[in-house]
């Protein structure tokens, strides 16, 4: 029965994860992207989006209270997905020829895993 309540915040990453992984290449594709359009992606999608769902995804899943200390695990697989995002995006495109944009590295996780340990934390402490 637990389990079944893991479903919805992996749905919920998953969906704006890949809205943001398809936002940024079909922008690359159509020349939206250009100086002014990678740095609102980069806010857009890097500092607003992918943020609050790790927020959202961390707080359902810390209200699992049956999960115990497997909860943290939550947190390692949003920064992971976080950084993924960034290779799948910036660093694939780098590689590609197709722009020149900063790799991914240690802070990049570190984005990802901060707000998710504040939304773990918040449904911890709501946990019933």
């Amino acid at each position: 029965m637990e389990k079944r309540r893991l479903i919805k915040p992996a749905i919920i990453y998953g969906v704006v994860w890949l809205a943001c992984l398809v936002l940024y290449w079909g922008s690359l594709a159509t020349g939206e992207l250009g100086g002014g359009g990678i740095m609102g992606y980069v806010i857009l999608a890097l500092y607003i989006a992918l943020p609050i769902a790790g927020i959202v995804s961390a707080f359902l899943i810390g209200r699992v209270a049956d999960l115990g200390w497997w909860r943290l695990a939550a947190l390692i697989a949003i920064a992971v997905l976080y950084v993924l995002h960034t290779v799948a995006t910036f660093s694939l495109s780098n590689v590609l020829g197709l722009t020149n944009i900063a790799a991914a590295d240690l802070a990049v996780f570190m984005y990802g895993l901060i707000p998710a340990a504040i939304g773990l934390a918040v449904g911890c402490a709501t946990a019933k």
